[in-house]
């Protein structure tokens, strides 16, 4: 029997009842900040008594990536509330991820046990009745049990007081379900932290230099990914070297392929991103091994279950499996239903794995599958977006893929893999220079959409050099006309020229007509950009010519649309418009509703230069409305500029101020060179809508 006033262990016995009081919560980490909707969360659920009798104690289980300051977060709450719990709190590492061996509930029970009183000789050898004591000593009393870096469920059940006076918080790298499930255990997840919160963290192991570069310090607290563990370690290296600058420690992130080595630490593996991250690896699976491997190696960022089929060579539904149990083991995130994503550190760290474990020909299969899903998809959504579209054969392999059936999945689709297929033109790769020009064709429909000129230029420009390298002719010639009408859409008329005269040559040496007229098209609208307006006219009737003759309906309604756009220019009202009302019908009749949209906002400017307000007003109505339903912006943005203009002419200054802002919004958002003109004449109507100021007022 336990004397009153002894010690045992780390338990201090109270002299006043004799029971021993355990008080084994470690400190805080030093920097611990944010996290306040966590913190309001284990106040809300693990609060003493807050179990109900016959439910047991309250449990919180908190979840999160390696490195997110898991355990922070729980021994600031639980130091915090300490006082609510006079009874003791116990503290234990189940060891559940690192490179010690785990620890099994029975070895935990007997310490927890020891310190709760029981003289090591009573301890009962049986884990079960190791158990049931435990629960008879905490049944009634207010204690906190924390259970760290548990690596699974069995590691916890038994140590899960009985008493709803007890509580019980629980820090895992895994979504351990079956405690949500049966034990009534509240998920609280801790991401990484806010871009402000992790300036703060590094402030606090920094001090005054982050505020005198507060850019170079953003650029760390970035590369760090917001993890707090590589924060901590990034600031442990410039306190280190104080001779080191942010700006050289940022510089030194800034490489992602040597990012690790600068957040490693041979001393202590604990503060090592690159060990910390092992512990968690090493726990996978084959197959969801080879996934996180394999996702090292993705060159875009975001990713679905399709993504990851067409990575590892599986079906969908396997793929998805795979992510589900990355997903538990929080090495990727869910950002969107069925979307994913893995942060920086973590990528670059797979990346390694990668090149260690799988074989130069596997990474160069892999980015090939990957290769052809998205070339497959994207003419799949494109043939949705932009029917009647002259197509090129495709030499890709056909991969599983969503269901792209209307417009607004195609659409969906497109945005959300954007960035992704912007990123796999990168690939350095001599097999896929054909199917590189092959997406770049694909693409175009979409960038013409959305104005994504960025994209549109890069990727054309990477898909150019790789036409170059086959020494494919027709190749080379369809991606310059496409290259050229980007660079015509920003202005670049003279570039856009070049082009558009090698494109023409390309497809007469090689015998295309269709291309041929297209090169003659696009050189039309350079002539008719220069002001050469006779000559862009008559350029477009050749074209017409030769898209009549072959029964090209889609390019003779953008033929007519081209050429009305000019005699606008030249005053011919009447010509313009019934040329825009036949381009109209047709887009109508083939359902390519942004070219429709783009006649109508094209009749409205024909209207309101001839002088019928009334009629250009509903054309532009009709063009908002189209435009809005296909998604084009930028169309959206010009029949707000044209509904202004019209107002602005009628006297109705006020409505006019309306639609112009908001057709600067869309135009700055898409970076269109309409943008600084609109600006202009919005701060000029500004200025006149001021009413004047009176006599004898202040100035």
């Amino acid at each position: 029997m336990v004397q009153a006033g002894t010690i045992v262990g780390d338990v201090h016995v109270q002299s006043a009842g004799g029971v021993p009081v355990p008080r084994q919560l470690p400190p805080v980490p030093f920097g611990f900040v944010g996290r306040d909707e966590q913190l309001a969360a284990l106040d809300a659920t693990v609060a003493p008594g807050r179990g109900l009798p016959s439910m047991g104690p309250s449990v919180a289980l908190v979840c999160g990536t390696a490195g997110v300051g898991k355990t922070a977060l729980v021994l600031h709450w639980a130091h915090r509330v300490s006082g609510e719990f006079p009874d003791g709190q116990l503290y234990v590492d189940l060891r559940g991820f690192g490179p010690s061996r785990r620890l099994d509930a029975g070895e935990v029970l007997a310490g927890f046990l020891r310190s709760l009183g029981v003289p090591t000789p009573e301890v009962p050898e049986d884990a079960a009745e190791r158990a049931a004591l435990y629960r008879s000593l905490l049944a009634g009393r207010r204690v906190l049990v924390v259970l760290d870096n548990a690596g699974a469920e069995d590691q916890v059940r038994p140590l899960l007081p009985g008493s709803s006076s007890c509580s019980v918080v629980i820090t895992s790298r895994r979504v351990l379900s079956g405690l949500v499930a049966a034990e009534g255990a509240m998920l609280v997840r801790v991401g990484l932290l806010h871009p402000d919160d992790a300036l703060a963290l590094l402030r606090r192991c920094v001090g005054p230099r982050v505020d005198e570069d507060l850019v170079a310090a953003a650029e760390v607290c970035r590369d760090c990914a917001g993890l707090p563990l590589a924060l901590r370690v990034a600031g442990q290296v410039i306190c280190c070297r104080p001779s080191m600058s942010l700006a050289e420690l940022a510089a030194d992130l800034a490489d992602r392929r040597a990012r690790l080595d600068v957040l490693d630490s041979e001393d202590d593996p604990s503060t090592s991103a690159r060990a910390v991250f092992s512990w968690s690896y090493e726990q996978l699976n084959g197959q969801a091994a080879r996934a996180f491997r394999l996702l090292g190696t993705y060159p875009g960022h975001s990713f679905d279950s399709y993504t990851v089929a067409a990575l590892l060579d599986v079906a969908p539904r396997e793929a998805r499996r795979v992510l589900d149990t990355l997903a538990r083991a929080h090495l990727v995130v869910e950002t969107a239903r069925g979307r994913f994503d893995m942060h920086d550190l973590l990528r670059a760290y797979a990346g390694e794995v990668a090149e260690q474990q799988e074989s130069d020909i596997e990474r160069g299969a892999v980015v090939r599958r990957l290769f052809d899903y998205y070339l497959h998809t994207a003419d799949q959504a494109d043939r949705v977006l932009t029917p009647h579209r002259y197509r090129v054969a495709l030499d890709c392999a056909a991969r599983p893929s969503p269901d792209l059936a209307d417009y607004d999945s195609a659409l969906a689709w497109l945005d959300a893999e954007r960035a992704n297929i912007s990123a796999v033109f990168q690939a350095q790769d001599p097999v896929l220079d054909r199917r590189v020009w092959q997406l770049a064709y694909t693409m175009r429909g979409y960038y013409f959409l959305t104005k994504q000129w960025k994209d549109w230029t890069q990727t054309h420009e990477l898909a150019l050099a790789a036409t170059q390298r086959t020494g494919d002719r027709y190749a080379e010639a369809q991606t310059r006309n496409n290259l050229g009408l980007a660079l015509l859409e920003q202005g670049h008329w003279d570039l856009a020229a070049e082009h558009y005269d090698r494109a023409r040559e390309l497809f007469e040496a090689v015998g295309d007509i269709h291309g041929v007229s297209n090169a003659l098209a696009n050189r039309a609208t350079v002539l008719h950009y220069r002001g050469d307006l006779e000559a862009a006219l008559r350029e477009n009737e050749r074209a017409l010519a030769c898209y009549e003759q072959s029964g090209s309906d889609r390019n003779v309604a953008i033929t007519l649309r081209s050429m009305a756009l000019i005699e606008i220019d030249l005053g011919r009202f009447d010509d313009a418009v019934a040329r825009l009302e036949r381009a109209t019908a047709s887009f109508s009749d083939l359902g390519l509703q942004m070219d429709r949209a783009m006649a109508l906002n094209c009749l409205g400017e024909a209207h309101h230069r001839a002088g019928n307000d009334a009629a250009a007003r509903r054309a532009h109505e009709q063009a908002l409305m189209v435009s809005n339903d296909c998604g084009s912006r930028f169309e959206y943005a010009r029949a707000q500029h044209g509904l202004g203009r019209v107002a602005k002419d009628q006297g109705h200054d006020a409505e006019a101020f309306g639609h112009w802002e908001e057709a600067l919004k869309h135009y700055a958002a898409l970076g269109a060179p309409e943008a600084t003109q609109l600006a202009e004449d919005l701060a000029a109507l500004q200025r006149t809508m001021i009413p004047p100021q009176r006599a004898g007022t202040p100035g």
